[in-house]
């Protein structure tokens, strides 16, 4: 299998707890520069925006990248008493006949301002719940990447169960994939038959090393001080695949234990990172121009070795493909 990579950058806005301001997009300056470094090394990244972030995209409508949609549902209306201002509000707390007004609003306006109809999405907060699939089947969306069975939550890992590697997805457990070609023709038989099953493309987070996944579980429960030490010990070091979080050494140590899982590599991006003061993450300039370069190293690694660059709806379609 050919290495791939899949480069998201979550859209929306500055973090209100640095800039002091809600909805500022300082921070849109560097997109600019991101979608520089991508063209330089023949990536194709994948933009995620939120309703905020959609009327700011008109500029950028012919980049070559594709536009999904990001739910953050406290900005997009119908906005209920309570919601607006809410930046932790989770669509998990949104009333079901509101929240799919919001989807439908927001896939909408995301249309609207880039020209092209999204097939993409990522829920606020890892958020994706089965109630929002029916309606983004609806609107046409093919590729959801919310989830990441490593990724943390709160306090804890609820997303355990759900596979590594891209998957069909069951309706009625986001973690749980289709099971074989029958799986996807009950999904077909079962939904309207211009939809097509949702593909989950998990947010990548790795052990550095191959690890037990049924002691997964176990390994989460215990104490911070034990897992601290599996960790120093080299047993159990979980990477992130994340510009902002990891070093350059543990980006590529993901790429290379990824390339061994055969599995894609979907690096995690928030575009308030891109623009020194706008994140906490990345708070001057010195630490903007590292941030670039740990970025750029991952960008000509992938070169180097041949990888192949797809966006998010390109590997649903091609998980789809190989189901049938």
């Amino acid at each position: 299998m050919i290495a791939q990579l899949v480069v998201t950058v979550s859209v929306e806005p500055d973090d209100p707890s640095v800039v002091g301001c809600s909805g500022a997009y300082r921070s849109f300056d560097g997109l600019e520069r991101l979608q520089e470094l991508c063209r330089r090394y023949g990536v194709r990244p994948t933009y995620l925006l939120t309703y905020s972030a959609a009327a700011r995209i008109a500029d950028y409508r012919e980049w070559a990248c594709e536009f999904g949609a990001h739910l953050h549902p406290e900005e997009v209306p119908p906005i209920a008493e309570g919601e607006r201002g809410n930046h932790t509000l989770r669509p998990s707390q949104v009333e079901p006949p509101r929240l799919r007004e919001k989807l439908v609003n927001l896939v909408e306006r995301v249309a609207e301002a880039t020209g092209r109809r999204p097939t993409s999405y990522r829920a606020g907060f890892f958020g994706l719940t089965p109630a929002q699939i029916p309606t983004l089947l609806e609107l046409g969306i093919e590729a959801d990447s919310s989830l990441g069975p490593l990724e943390k939550v709160g306090k804890s890992h609820p997303f355990l169960r759900a596979p590594f590697a891209p998957y069909l997805m069951d309706p009625a457990d986001v973690c749980r994939p289709l099971r074989g070609h029958s799986g996807l023709k009950a999904e077909i038989r079962n939904q309207k038959s211009e939809m097509k099953p949702l593909v989950e493309v998990p947010l990548t987070s790795v052990f550095r090393r191959p690890f037990p996944r049924g002691l997964f579980g176990i390994y989460f429960r215990m104490p911070g001080v034990v897992r601290g030490a599996l960790r120093a010990l080299g047993i159990a070091e979980v990477l992130g695949f994340r510009p902002a979080t990891a070093t350059a050494e543990e980006l590529l140590a993901v790429c290379r234990r990824t390339e061994r899982m055969g599995i894609p590599a979907v690096i995690s991006i928030h575009s308030n990172e891109l623009w020194p003061g706008t994140s906490a993450a990345v708070p001057t300039e010195a630490a903007s121009a590292a941030y670039f370069a740990r970025l750029e190293q991952v960008l000509a690694h992938c070169q180097a070795n041949r990888w192949t660059s797809l966006t998010l709806t390109q590997v649903a379609r091609a998980v789809r493909e190989e189901a049938r």
